[in-house]
């Protein structure tokens, strides 16, 4: 496996990178969950999705401002 001399990155600015991508793409998602939940009777799998991304969110946001700080 061939591996690279130097990184793109530094490790904080690759962890801030990743947290705040995950936090938008999981706060899109949550959005179109909870649209479908208010049109239609949500089943017991859309619930558990909605609860996992509300999850994610709230740990990638409050991860993302403590890095701020």
């Amino acid at each position: 496996m061939a591996r690279r001399s130097k990184s793109l990155m530094e490790a904080a600015g690759a962890r801030r990178f990743v947290l705040t991508t995950v936090n938008v793409e999981a706060t899109k998602l949550l959005r179109v969950v909870e649209e479908i939940c208010d049109r239609y009777p949500p089943d017991g799998d859309l619930r558990f999705v909605r609860y996992l991304l509300r999850m994610v969110v709230l740990a990638t946001g409050e991860k993302h401002k403590q890095d701020e700080i």
